[in-house]
């Protein structure tokens, strides 16, 4: 027999009392592991972290800006970066809230996004002469050797009596697009094909986006009987999302029971982190000669109670 409680009805401690039958008066021990635990929560995204490496592989983080400090905090943020020994090329990254959907239907969104914001500069006569080259789907490989899928768009435009050409690769990465834009001078454009390659894959490797909130999600508590097989997705006793966790019987109060507890809410906090949203608690990291740490901080009816899927 499996007993299921929901993290939002019922608080885990409670969930885990009536999983083992034990009474609520009984004192617990300290655990010897700091668990994650249940946090409140205002909408699906209450607050973003964005961490940007400072120095990413042959270049320099040499600017950011907070479109939230202007009052737009749906344009999220933007990093300016310079690659060593060309420093001809501009190299623009922008991360801004996406919602949730599938990577194809978000990638089509994010070009139609992009295509317009180029259509509205030309319209501000800040781009003239604008050409479109052949949009096609890009690959990155991370320096550890996974691949993120996205897609590639270059064009061409006067801007300010010169003519500059860019290359746009577009990826949905954990609720947020990931806009980066490698522009120079027409007659250095292929210098531009050269250093995109590593500089892609070191930023998507490097760059880490951990939101806090509902995440329009629930989290399942289960607490199994002596010798009943996990389920499926449950062997070491977390979800590959972190929000469904396997406990195994025991007496709350005990050690052994509190570092149950502690290991799983552990492990379900990291999963829930890799995945880009956490329900659990989240301690940001601060700036340092490392990295940059950008905040995003928004309100109950930004995101909305569930996640926003694109048609």
């Amino acid at each position: 027999m499996v007993k299921m409680c929901r993290w939002k009805v019922i608080p885990v401690a409670l969930c885990l009392l009536a999983g083992t039958g034990t009474h609520a008066q009984v004192t617990p021990a300290e655990p010897p592991l700091a668990a994650p635990g249940p946090v409140e929560h205002r909408g699906v995204v209450d607050d973003t972290w964005i961490v940007a490496p400072k120095r990413l592989g042959d270049a320099t983080l040499a600017a950011v800006k907070n479109y939230a400090d202007e009052g737009d905090i749906a344009a999220g943020v933007s990093l300016r970066y310079r690659i060593d020994n060309a420093e001809w090329i501009v190299a623009d990254v922008f991360i801004y809230p996406a919602g949730e959907g599938d990577n194809a239907t978000m990638l089509k969104r994010a070009m139609e996004d992009f295509r317009e914001s180029v259509a509205f500069a030309e319209r501000q006569q800040i781009y003239r002469n604008v050409w479109w080259g052949e949009e096609s789907p890009y690959t990155a490989t991370l320096p550890d050797g996974n691949k993120v899928e996205g897609r590639f768009l270059p064009i061409v435009f006067d801007a300010q009596q010169d003519m500059l050409t860019s290359r746009a690769y577009l990826f949905y990465r954990k609720l947020y697009f990931v806009k980066i834009r490698l522009s120079t001078a027409v007659e250095a454009v292929d210098s531009l094909a050269e250093d995109a390659d590593p500089f892609i894959g070191n930023l998507l490797g490097g760059l880490d986006i951990v939101s806090t909130g509902t995440c329009g999600k629930k989290m399942d508590i289960m607490v199994s009987t002596p010798g009943q097989p996990p389920p499926s997705g449950l062997k070491d006793g977390v979800s590959p999302d972190g929000y469904r966790l396997l406990l195994k019987p025991g007496r709350a109060g005990t050690v052994d029971h509190a570092a149950e507890v502690a290991r799983t809410a552990t492990l379900a906090a990291k999963r829930q982190q890799a995945s880009g949203c956490t329900s659990l608690e989240y301690d940001p990291p601060q700036e340092d000669d490392a990295h940059a740490v950008l905040h995003l901080s928004f309100g109950p009816d930004d995101w909305g109670t569930s996640p926003r899927k694109q048609p």
